[in-house]
């Protein structure tokens, strides 16, 4: 691995790692319990903050995480190398790859076969093939396989998940087996659907403990189980949802009755103090009271309409004999007509007599009978006027007497008719009053009804028909996941052999790294993977658990070297070492990874790449294991060659003026 300042700054590199086949230590180096502090040996540097992590990270980045620290971390190093890079050169399957990567504020990846990180700078976009890099990786570490995906799971694993476990989290401070990124870290691995169950089942699809049929029974145990948690859910449902359908329509009482929700609700018929009872019935006494006052109503209206039906009858006679009595009036005041014979003779005035001779008017007879007829006339209209102005006088009386009579009944009328409007919109008011009274009795008897209903279901008054149902499915279908587990059980169990190998493997490494009389068990129960170290007197804590987990994985990739799984015989311990672990069993430790590199081909030739970080002091039989050794002092000797800067902070103004004002 190779650390640029910038790509103008190529050579000489920050610095350039030598990682090799087999144990490579990594070595912070501590400050002496005697050192003192001063100016040059500041209390706050040490073995654990000279880039042994920071190291690791760097190497998880060039495989292909995307981050390389914490958020503060990278925030130090972009800030004090803002044209930086990392680059490495690695084989895989046989392929020899170089990566390099921006630590620094911009640049994007590059990846290509066959020449120097150096010259990656140099690489135009079409001879980028960092995407292809990724793909080979994924190809090659996740290849052989027996499942893509975790059981019942639509999202397959990833490379970024299998360099989890190769390349645990520091923070996560190794402790389980299946834990490991720690949320403290700002990695990028993602999060698997099920985290125990999900990671452990990758454990053994690496260590091949997985076999076509137990794949198909996990799958069908997956579909029954979901179909099962299904049922008990509906069961669950159906058996809260009688108690809360009486609680919903005693909620329901309670508002139609006045009562307030911390109120006890008593639906006891027989009780004549029950709030429900004497609700009801003071909604039937109103019912009962507005419908006798509509009835009354109803008559009231029926006889104003007969009265105002017969008080226009008469208007109308009125009318009608007012103007009767005017049209005789008028014909009463007329001339009496003349005879027929005095209407001839004066037609004849202007005309000559046939028999005398002269003008018809001239004639003495002639003018006798006009004169005879005229005083008859006029005789005749003086009684006839005396007659007429008599009846007229009196039909004239009449007349205005009827006009009186008329002229009182039309008010009467306009009266009868307003108080018949407002005794029709009484009686609708009353009606709608009805409707809303019957509403509410309505309302009442129907929460009551359910209440009753949801309440038999609760005490078994009446059968649950969909619960029986549902409940004896729930017990078929738990008894289908039962013998399926067995099933499933009786599986695993079949891979005593593969188990016992892997587990003889493990045992030699607890014995090479403490002693013979330590041995490690591998135990397989419900799926779960157990790595144990036993009959350990006097080792006890955190220690044994780290230590335990520690060669576990170790033991995976030692079963791939010797042809067992698929692990890709790469694995990355950030310091390890539990704080109470004994200091000569942690160099045994280191001895034994030593001894295991050596018997396999040692940096030349093992088949297997072993990284480990430390603050420990490695034995001095191991110093040809040491790749890289970090120190605080002198600053040059820290990974990056110096200490990292934090970005400055923001100028801030001042809150006020000199005035006081913001």
């Amino acid at each position: 691995m190779i650390l640029f300042a910038s790509p103008e700054q190529r050579d000489p590199p920050i610095r350039q790692i030598p990682f090799h086949r087999g144990l490579n230590i990594v070595w912070g180096v501590e400050l002496p319990d005697d050192a003192g502090v001063d100016a040059a040996h500041p209390v706050t540097l040490s073995g654990h903050s000279v880039g042994k992590t920071t190291c690791c990270r760097l190497i998880r980045y060039c495989l292909g995480e995307s981050t390389f620290g914490n958020p503060g971390a990278m925030s130090r190093i972009k800030n004090t190398f803002p044209e930086g890079w990392v680059g490495m050169e690695l084989s895989a399957d046989g392929q020899e790859w170089s990566v390099l990567k921006p630590i620094g504020r911009t640049g994007d990846p590059k990846a290509a076969q066959g020449i120097a990180v150096e010259s990656l700078f140099d690489l135009d976009r079409k001879q980028n093939h960092f995407s292809v890099f990724m793909d080979h990786l994924r190809d090659t570490m996740m290849t052989g396989l027996q499942a893509s995906a975790p059981p019942n799971s639509a999202k397959p694993y990833e490379w970024k998940h299998l360099l989890a476990w190769l390349t645990r989290d520091q923070e996560a401070r190794f402790q389980s087996l299946y834990d490991w990124r720690s949320p403290r870290s700002g990695a990028d691995t993602p999060r698997f659907e099920k985290p125990k169950e999900h990671a452990l089942y990758l454990v053994r699809l690496m260590l091949d403990i997985v076999q076509d049929e137990e794949l198909r029974v996990a799958r069908s145990l997956g579909e029954a189980e979901s179909e099962l948690t299904q049922l008990e859910s509906r069961v669950a449902e159906l058996r809260r949802e009688p108690e809360y359908r009486r609680n919903e329509q005693e909620r329901a009482l309670k508002h139609l009755v006045g009562l307030s929700s911390a109120d006890t609700l008593n639906v006891d018929e027989s009780d004549l103090t029950s709030p429900v009872v004497m609700r009801r019935t003071e909604l039937k006494n109103a019912i009962s009271a507005i419908q006798d006052e509509i009835e009354v109503a109803d008559r009231l209206i029926a006889r104003k309409r007969v009265w105002l039906a017969s008080y226009d009858e008469k208007r109308r006679l009125f009318r009608d004999v007012m103007e009767t009595t005017a049209e005789a009036t008028e014909r009463e005041q007329g001339t009496e007509p003349e005879d027929d014979t005095i209407k001839k003779l004066r037609a004849l005035r202007g005309k000559d007599c046939t028999y005398g001779n002269i003008l018809i008017e001239q004639c003495s007879y002639v003018r006798e009978r006009l004169d005879s007829a005229d005083k008859i006339i006029d005789l005749q209209q003086k009684r006839e006027d005396s007659r007429v102005a008599s009846v007229t006088e009196q039909r004239l009386s009449i007349l205005d007497q009827q006009r009186k009579d008329h002229g009182q009944v039309v008010p009467l009328l306009e009266e009868l008719q307003k108080k018949l409007d407002k005794d029709i919109a009484d009686k609708r008011a009353k009606e709608e009053q009805l409707a809303q009274q019957r509403d509410q009795l309505q309302r009442l008897d129907y929460h009551l009804d359910q209440w009753r209903s949801a309440q038999d279901l609760m005490e078994g008054r009446t059968p649950n028909t969909e619960l029986e149902q549902k409940t004896a499915s729930a017990a078929e279908q738990q008894e289908i996941v039962e013998r399926q587990k067995q099933e499933l059980q009786r599986l695993q169990a079949s891979y005593g052999q593969r188990l016992q190998t892997i587990g003889n493997i493990y045992d030699g490494l607890i014995k090479s790294a403490l002693s013979d009389t330590y041995s490690g068990t591998l135990r397989m129960s419900k799926s779960e993977l157990q790595f144990q170290i036993e009959e350990a007197t006097g080792l006890t804590g955190e220690a044994v658990e780290t230590l335990a987990l520690v060669l576990a994985d170790v033991a995976a990739m030692m079963c791939s070297c010797q042809g067992i799984g698929h692990h890709p015989r790469f694995l990355l311990h950030d310091s390890p070492r539990e704080a109470d672990l004994d200091r000569h069993i942690y160099n045994r430790y280191l001895q034994a990874m030593m001894t295991l590199s050596t018997k396999h081909g040692g940096a030349e030739a093992a088949p297997f790449q072993y990284i480990i970080t430390t603050t420990s002091r490695p034995p001095e039989n191991l110093r040809q294991a040491i790749c890289l050794q970090l120190e605080a002092h002198p600053q040059t000797n820290m990974l990056f060659g110096c200490a990292l800067k934090n970005p400055e902070l923001p100028a801030t103004g001042d809150l006020f003026d000199a005035q006081g004002e913001p």
